[in-house]
């Protein structure tokens, strides 16, 4: 997990889609509930990095269940 201290603010994501430019740039769209459509432009790197990131949310979200059921 990261240790950079940023201000950001958390939105919902209800939808999203991979995005592919004629030229073969490929983008991510993530449609939120509280700003609509967000869309950002992504390479190989940042596809590593966000499924690193993804990986280490999806085991919290899975402990997280298994110790609500526990309780």
């Amino acid at each position: 997990m990261s240790e950079r201290k940023i201000s950001s603010t958390t939105l919902t994501v209800t939808y999203s889609e991979t995005l592919i430019h004629p030229d073969g740039r490929a983008a991510i769209m993530l449609e939120t509930r509280e700003r609509g459509p967000i869309a950002f432009e992504v390479d190989l790197e940042a596809i590593a990095a966000l499924r690193r990131h993804l990986t280490v949310a999806e085991q919290h979200i899975r402990q997280s269940r298994q110790n609500q059921t526990r309780n």
